[in-house]
């Protein structure tokens, strides 16, 4: 049964019609669904059984066998059985397996997925096996390193960055970006989403434009204003009630940039509560007026005076 789970070629005994997408933190493996991870849990709990000679006979030998046939594709399921086994008082499990992960990853060319395991052991925390842990990120790193400095080719990057994201739906898109953490495919979802017209695109751009890597949250702002550039008034509008602050900032700079009639909407979100919102706001006000009549600032008196002024400069310019 195991073979069927770690070999794609033999999806289709699995019931499925194709093989799955990639692994949100993996590109070179496939996304396993729940039934087919807890299969592998099991197989690796069973093995841990085994080895602590709670599974003897021939139950035993096929919990041993059973776990010798991991491939790659159990990856996740491995380092989940590390944590599990590195709290037990036995050390063969958690040598053994901390033995195939590191089997495994030494024949990746994945960085992603070395990037993963890396960050999954050093969240193990355990004295007792600090040191065999500590040497197998190590290894990892090493990996990697081995990699970039021989100049040997990312392919599953390549493959996630230039796979066919076009037929994937807005929702899926949007799934993904929450998922991934490899700064280029952010990157590559965020230019795909910016082609999309839904508008519930506005959810993964907005979560690109305010991420927490430098890169992608400035090539997120660029998709999102790209994006933002062909919505209409009415749409607009709505989105100035967005939940992600970068969606309502760029909603309302363009709606004022374009003069548009429902643009007197915008104005009060110089009453946001998020404070680059408001400056957001501001700065465009101040662009178009060549001047500055009233900074919002952040104590509720001076956004109110800020908003009754910049209401009656707008209300006096003529219609675009």
């Amino acid at each position: 049964m195991i073979a069927l789970l770690v070999h794609p070629c033999l999806w289709l005994a699995l019931g499925q019609a194709e093989p799955r997408p990639p692994h949100p933190f993996a590109p070179s493996l496939p996304a396993l669904t729940d039934e087919q991870e807890n299969h592998l849990d099991g197989v690796i709990d069973r093995f841990m059984q085994f080895d602590t000679g709670r599974l003897p006979g021939a139950a035993g030998s096929r919990a041993l066998d059973d776990f010798l046939k991991l491939d790659a594709e159990a990856m996740p399921a491995l380092l989940r059985g590390l944590r599990k086994a590195a709290d037990l008082e036995h050390s063969c499990p958690v040598l053994v397996i901390a033995k195939r992960i590191r089997t495994l990853l030494m024949r990746s060319t994945d960085r992603q997925l070395l990037d993963f395991a890396r960050d999954e052991i050093a969240a193990i925390d355990s004295r007792r096996y600090r040191g065999l842990l500590t040497e197998l990120r190590v290894q990892v790193s090493a990996r990697q390193a081995g990699l970039d400095r021989n100049g040997v080719p990312d392919r599953a990057a390549e493959k996630a960055n230039s796979g066919p994201l076009a037929r994937l739906t807005v929702d899926e898109l949007n799934r993904r970006v929450r998922q991934v953490r490899d700064e280029k495919v952010l990157t590559t979802l965020g230019r795909e989403l910016a082609r999309r017209e839904e508008p519930v695109a506005a959810l993964g751009l907005g979560l690109l434009a305010s991420s927490v890597y430098p890169e992608v949250r400035q090539a997120g702002s660029k998709a999102l204003t790209e994006w933002l550039a062909g919505r209409k008034g009415p749409e607009l509008r709505t989105l100035l009630g967005h939940e992600i602050a970068p969606v309502r900032q760029g909603a309302a700079v363009r709606l004022l940039a374009s003069r548009d009639s429902q643009a007197l909407d915008a104005l009060v979100l110089l009453k946001d509560a998020v404070a680059s919102v408001r400056r957001g706001v501001h700065a465009e006000l101040v662009r178009q007026a060549g001047k500055d009549l009233a900074d919002p600032g952040d104590q509720a008196t001076s956004q109110e005076e800020a908003l009754a002024r910049w209401l009656d400069w707008w209300s006096a310019q003529p219609e675009k």
